[in-house]
């Protein structure tokens, strides 16, 4: 069993992870989530393979998997002293590395074809690897080109999978910066030091976050014209709207974070209630079955924390009952502040605490 969740200082008992042989994205659409089914039967469900592709990965030009959503991650256990990963760069990125539970150094990756030692000279034997984006979409797409250097051995793995929709607090804008007047940087962004990441680990789940910087439901930071989060969602890449996403399979829980951008410049109004309205929707014709959680911002302070919650509340109450919402405190200060006033590591681990009750209570995990 592969160690996890990534991030860990120690090894745990479960890893959720799914391969991109069965869609790369957490339960298959014919498992009933209403059916308390154990968990050999669920792992009865997925093939035994080498390489493991958590979250969006887009195959069809056969000449490996490509991927740009934060928290999109690879997983391998393979036998040998060490492994080195080839991977494709359209622009540059950083990574989380994972080996046997205990994080390494952050891999820096440049633009075009290259090959990188992720670890050398360890004992002999079998090992866990897992390699996870920090950086967002705009730092442009990755192409995995295959692992070397050790021999790969298959392993299967049970489904407990989270979807995180958001913006730049779910990327983990800014979230290793002293803020907050340091600016933004793939230095400090990562999403793997995020409350996905950081709910994920505590639940022994696999996760990935659809969510980009700046995006809101119908208003976007600085009113920026580009495409908001509903259009974004359907998306296998952020950036490229000829990217259209299958949703083949589907997580057992869906937890969205927007609103942050669509209340910079004051109440949106209901305007704002109403586009949340229509994304819920469009997630449950995607999702049937799955837990849609909503949570509030922790950007949001006073009198607006109370308005977005009310606009929440409405939209929990027009939609059915597998629809909650989860109320995210306001960020102190005390806490630290990342770049640009976000969340520090102290807040996004608050924020984690706060959502994984909910989740517990609704999937029994």
């Amino acid at each position: 069993m592969l160690y996890g969740p990534r991030m860990s200082s120690r090894p745990i008992s479960l890893l959720v992870l799914f391969s991109v042989a069965c869609g790369s994205e957490g339960v298959p659409a014919d498992l009933d989530l209403d059916v308390d089914v154990g968990r050999a039967a669920v792992a009865a469900k997925r093939p035994l393979e080498k390489v493991h592709f958590l979250g969006r990965f887009d195959t069809s030009d056969g000449a490996g998997p490509r991927f740009a959503w934060p928290g999109t991650a690879i997983a391998t256990r393979f036998v040998g002293t060490g492994i080195s990963v080839a991977l494709d760069e359209s622009g540059a990125n950083q990574f989380e590395v994972t080996l046997d539970g205990v994080a390494r150094p952050v891999l820096k990756t440049t633009s075009g074809p290259a090959t990188y030692v992720l670890a050398s000279g360890l004992g002999k034997g079998t090992h866990d690897l897992v390699i996870a984006r920090r950086t967002e979409s705009f730092f442009g797409i990755t192409r995995f080109l295959g692992f070397s250097g050790a021999r790969l051995v298959a392993t299967r793995a049970p489904s407990r999978w989270i979807e995180f929709v958001g913006d730049s607090i779910t990327c983990g804008y800014g979230v290793l910066g002293v803020g907050p007047g340091c600016s933004f940087s793939a230095d400090t962004e990562a999403e793997t030091h995020a409350w996905g990441e950081f709910a994920a680990r505590e639940l022994e789940a696999a996760h990935t976050a659809i969510a980009y910087s700046g995006r809101g439901v119908i208003r976007n930071f600085g009113d920026d014209p580009s495409d908001k989060m509903p259009l974004l969602f359907e998306r296998t890449f952020a950036d490229d709207p000829s990217s259209v996403w299958d949703f083949s399979t589907t997580p057992r829980v869906v937890v969205v974070n927007l609103g942050t951008n669509d209340f910079w410049n004051g109440d949106p109004g209901v305007a704002f209630r109403d586009g949340y309205i229509d994304f819920v929707a469009q997630i449950r014709a995607h999702y049937p079955r799955a837990w849609i959680l909503l949570a509030t911002s922790p950007m949001l302070g006073g009198a607006t924390h109370e308005i977005h919650r009310g606009y929440l509340d409405e939209v929990v109450a027009a939609s059915d009952e597998r629809v909650r919402l989860v109320d995210i405190a306001e960020q102190d200060p005390a806490d630290g502040l990342g770049c640009d006033f976000h969340p520090s590591e102290a807040t996004q681990a608050k924020m984690a605490a706060a959502l994984v009750p909910t989740i517990r209570e609704v999937t029994g995990w």
